[in-house]
Formats: C-alpha cells, sequence, structure tokens
C-alpha cells in the first residue's frame, strides 16, 4: 500500500473491552460522514470491530489509527490496527487467510472476513513482533468526486476537538454500547423531574411538555440508533448461523457443533436484549398495544415448551406441564402470552442446576385462569422479593447474583399481566426453588373477556 497517501485523522488506544465499542462507534460515526451507505457502514465498523477484539484478546493492548487514504483521484478510510503482541508465523497465518485454520480459541477467525469485507488489506507480524493490519475501504468515484473538500476537512474538524487531550475525547465517546441502560435510566429520571415540576408549577406547563417531547425525541432517536446499529448484523449473524445448523453445508464436526452452538446461544442473548429494551421504552411511553381474542393456553403453553425443551435437555432438566381437559380459553394477547411464559420459563431454566424440574401447572376458578411455573432451582432470598418485579432489578443471592441479563425479564412480564388485568405472584425458599403464579381473565361465550379494562 505505498502508493496510498494517509491522512491521519487520530487514534483510539485499546486497553479494555470497553474500548472495542468505543472503536467502533468511532469507525461508524467517521464513515457516515465521509460519505459511505449503510452497507458499507456496517461492513467498515465489523471489520474494525474484528480488528479490535484481537488486539484485546490476544496482544490485551494497542492502537487503532484513523487516516484519510488517498490514490490519485480516489478518496477513502484507512485503519491501521497495531499492537505488540505474540504475533502469528508465517505458516499460521497462511492458513488462517486461505480459511484453513481451525482454532480452538478464536484467535485470527476474523481476519479473512476482515480482507473480504474492505478493498484492500495488508498485515505485517510474525512471533514475538507484534502485528500490524492495515484496511482501507475507498467511496464510489462520484461520492469521492463531490466531496473531496468536505472530505479532507473532516481531519481538522476532528482534532479541534481532540487536540486537548486523548482522554477527553475517549470521555466524549456516548454512543458506547455498554451505557445503553445508563442512558435509558437517565431518560427515565429526567421525565420523573419534568412530571414533578408539571404538578408544582402550573406557570410552567407549556415549557415543560416542550422538554418533555424533546426528551422523548431524543429518547426514540436513541432506541432507533440502537436497534439499527444491532439489528440489522443479528439478523445476518442469525442467516449464517441457521445455515450451517441447517445441514446443507454437511454434518459438523463436534468442535464446529459447539462452537455453531455458542454462536446462536449467545446471538439470541443479544436479541432477547434488544427486545428487551424496546418493551421496556413502550411500557414506559404507554405506545405499547395489545390485540385481544379467545386464545387456547394449553396450544400456547405446549408451543412455548416444546421451543424451550433444547434448553432443557441440555441441563437435563425435567419439563412437563399438567393441565385440565376443561380448560376454558383466555382473553389475551397470544404473542404477549407467549412472551409472559418464556421469560417465566427461560428464568427457571435459567436458575435451576443440572437433573431440577420444572413444572407449568393451570387452573380455573370463575372468571379467572391461574397459570403457575415451579422450578426446583436455587430460590430467592426473602430479600429480594419485594424489588424482584422492579425494572433492572435481579436477585442478587450468592447463587444468582453471576447470571447475566438485563434485569428487565420479570419487570416487562409484571407489566404485560396487568395489561391483561391480571396479576402476578411469586413464592420461593432458598435452595427449595420458586413458583411464578399469574392470572388471566377467562374469554366468555362470544369471544371477549370477562374481565374488560
Amino acid at each position: 500500500m505505498n502508493h496510498i497517501n494517509h491522512i491521519r485523522i487520530g487514534d483510539v488506544y485499546v486497553r479494555r473491552e470497553a474500548d472495542i465499542v468505543k472503536v467502533r462507534d468511532r469507525a461508524r460515526r467517521l464513515a457516515r460522514d465521509i460519505g459511505f451507505d449503510q452497507t458499507t457502514q456496517i461492513k467498515i465498523t465489523t471489520a474494525v470491530s474484528e480488528l479490535t477484539r484481537n488486539i484485546y484478546e490476544y496482544a490485551k493492548q494497542g492502537a487503532i489509527t484513523f487516516s484519510i487514504a488517498e490514490r490519485a483521484h480516489d478518496l477513502g478510510l484507512s485503519l491501521i490496527a497495531r499492537d505488540d503482541g505474540p504475533g502469528i508465523d508465517a505458516r499460521t497465518l497462511a492458513s488462517i487467510m486461505r480459511g484453513e485454520y481451525r482454532s480452538t480459541s478464536g484467535m485470527g477467525v476474523g481476519l479473512g472476513g476482515t480482507r473480504r469485507l474492505m478493498d484492500e488489506f495488508d498485515i505485517d507480524t510474525a512471533p514475538d513482533t507484534g502485528t500490524r493490519v492495515t484496511v482501507v475501504k475507498w467511496l464510489p468515484a462520484i461520492v469521492a468526486r463531490s466531496s473531496r473538500d468536505r472530505i479532507l476537512s473532516i481531519k481538522d474538524s476532528i482534532n479541534a476537538a481532540d487536540d486537548d487531550s486523548l482522554i477527553d475525547e475517549l470521555k466524549q465517546q456516548n454512543h458506547d454500547l455498554i451505557q445503553v441502560l445508563a442512558e435509558l435510566e437517565e431518560k427515565r429520571v429526567e421525565l420523573e423531574e419534568l412530571n414533578r415540576r408539571l404538578n408544582t408549577s402550573n406557570s410552567e406547563l407549556e415549557a415543560a411538555n416542550t422538554r418533555l417531547r424533546d426528551v422523548s425525541q431524543m429518547k426514540e432517536e436513541f432506541l432507533a440508533l440502537t436497534t439499527h446499529d444491532l439489528r440489522s448484523p443479528l439478523a445476518v449473524i442469525s442467516g449464517v448461523i441457521n445455515f450451517f445448523t441447517s445441514g446443507r453445508l454437511g454434518d459438523l464436526t463436534a468442535e464446529q457443533k459447539k462452537m455453531v452452538g455458542m454462536m446462536e446461544r449467545n446471538a439470541a442473548s443479544l436479541i432477547e436484549l434488544v427486545n428487551d429494551l424496546l418493551d421496556a421504552s413502550k411500557l414506559e411511553s404507554g405506545s405499547l398495544r395489545l390485540d385481544f381474542a379467545a386464545v387456547n393456553l394449553k396450544n400456547v403453553i405446549d408451543e412455548v415448551c416444546e421451543t424451550m425443551e433444547p434448553l432443557a435437555r441440555e441441563k437435563e432438566i425435567m419439563m412437563g406441564d399438567f393441565l385440565p381437559a376443561d380448560l376454558p380459553p383466555v382473553w389475551a394477547d397470544a404473542n404477549k402470552l407467549r412472551r409472559i411464559l418464556v421469560n417465566l420459563i427461560s428464568n427457571a431454566l435459567k436458575f435451576t442446576g443440572r437433573s431440577g424440574a420444572i413444572d407449568i401447572t393451570a387452573d380455573h376458578t370463575g372468571d379467572t385462569v391461574r397459570v403457575a411455573v415451579s422450578d426446583t432451582g436455587v430460590g430467592i432470598a426473602p430479600e429480594d422479593l419485594s424489588r424482584l418485579f422492579d425494572k433492572y432489578e435481579q436477585a442478587r443471592s450468592r447463587s444468582t447474583r453471576n447470571e447475566k441479563g438485563t434485569g428487565l425479564g420479570l419487570y416487562i412480564t409484571k407489566q404485560l399481566v396487568e395489561l391483561h388485568n391480571g396479576t402476578i405472584t411469586v413464592q420461593s425458599e432458598l435452595g427449595k426453588g420458586s413458583m411464578f403464579a399469574f392470572t388471566l381473565p377467562v374469554a366468555d361465550a362470544k369471544g371477549q373477556g370477562s374481565v374488560t379494562k
């Protein structure tokens, strides 16, 4: 790449896992400001994420340098990833780039994909000398010609903000994925403060309402950006995983099945995170709408149990439903009812040890059907029960504090149950398990709920 002129914009040092997100955010914003389309922005951010993760996981520290690339009439974005880590020997590197290398740790797996995503790729590495990877993505010629002056001025505009200190630059990175939940909580606090002012001062009504609309718009824009950045690559990842598990590429080895299974579980966790954030936002804003109809409860429970069966089988957990034959239809939104059951059963699976048991039961009394999900898991401490359904709250007993999740699952479940005019309760004992029970209104003979809002 000696014939390419690199106009340096700045560096981001990689010392901790959170820096991966910071580098990704910087790359995405630069790609957008330079003029790349959304698809190319995703390619660039995916490539730089792979390079940065390799630095963090295998060299522990390094840096990413951002530059404007010039070659004759061409303009583009250049990224240089460098570290002083263990490096890669020539034979292993050649195997990696041919796509033949099989790594139990994942080392180097992203290099081949990075080369395919970018237009230019060069790597300089050897054992005990570190690694330097240079990649370039070129703009379409018409974009480069029409925006040349603006693109070349990006360096000055960024340096004007960055000259004070690299630490200041890092602090200003406000699109870090790790801070998503904190950002949402901050917006909630601002909304509560505005509501208090509205109640105490009629004279501030117009100004407070204006501010409320502004904050809500900021929140919607933030969520739209987050879901766009997450859902698009997640859809691609899920599609690739399904392609592998479908058998169209032939039988997978035991090691391949293990790695694909790990990818599938992590992709599902990220999708659940995005769905939780969206549902919580809609519940807070009152924009979540339910489509009520007479629903066959047994069919929904059977469908959810079938979906969760692989997870139960993996942990050797016995899972069964015990439903009376004369169970009447309930007045509910089938999709939201399914979400309630998935949240409760997946929660039971998460906190039930190997060879445990989970039972789903239901009974009918008058205008109400009561559904219960019981497990033989670790249980919940008495002091945690009162705040169990609070937003972002997760029981912090010694047995459960290491479990991962947003802490939104039970909060969303309680809100959905109450939107059905039902109630949810929990009984639990440490070391013996838990039982979550919720009620739903019975659908009458005309297909309407016997309880209405």
